[in-house]
């Protein structure tokens, strides 16, 4: 059937879900390819033959990860609807995503890993940071009306306010204050809704 994957796609992704619930029990670090396997029912050549080595394991499995926990932001970005409204939605999935235990997991392990192997770093940069940006510019461009350069400054402060100093705090394994990311979530909107271009046309 059209659309379908193949035997040997439909494998692949079949390996890397069992590689992802691993990582997600016992942390990136700590597993192995030969416990991959072993959980997986396959064998090592066959992983190496999908993947390349670990570090390509690991890759393809972050991506998996990655496109489960943006697909709330992925939703909100495309929203019909009153862009203001659109751009306080993707604001509320924004903080769910990234202040999520999962998510989180998944960043401390970058950071730490970066040393090591800095290729993860871009590639994360590539698979997070850049393609939220490309789903909240749009919005922003909606609310505002600016050009392509002032989108983007717009579009890097409103992720930026997002976040604040309570991801630093979540990273470090300390509850994130509710309030705060309210506060947080205001402030940002209203960053792009009362910036000194929100009645330009470009």
């Amino acid at each position: 059937m059209k659309g379908s994957p193949s035997r040997g796609e439909a494998r692949k992704q079949a390996i890397a879900q069992v590689a992802l619930e691993i990582f997600i029990e016992r942390g990136f670090g700590a597993a192995t390819v030969d416990h991959v396997a072993q959980q997986a029912g396959a064998s090592k050549q066959t992983i190496y033959k999908f993947f390349g080595d670990r570090d390509g394991l690991i890759a393809h499995t972050l991506g998996l990860e990655l496109e489960a926990v943006i697909a709330p932001m992925r939703s909100a970005g495309s929203a019909d609807g009153e862009p203001r409204v659109r751009l306080e939605e993707f604001a509320r999935a924004y903080q769910e995503v990234i202040f999520a235990p999962r998510c989180l997991r998944i960043y401390r392990y970058v950071i730490g890993e970066i040393n090591e192997h800095p290729e993860l770093g871009g590639a994360f940069n590539q698979m997070i940071t850049e393609y939220v940006v490309s789903l909240a510019a749009p919005i922003v461009t909606a609310v505002t009306g600016a050009d392509a350069e002032r989108t983007a400054a717009l579009t890097d402060a409103f992720i930026g306010t997002l976040q604040g100093t309570e991801f630093n705090r979540a990273l470090a394994g300390l509850p994130a204050n509710l309030e705060r990311l309210r506060a947080l979530r205001e402030t940002a909107v209203r960053t792009v809704v009362e910036s000194p271009w929100a009645d330009s046309q470009g």
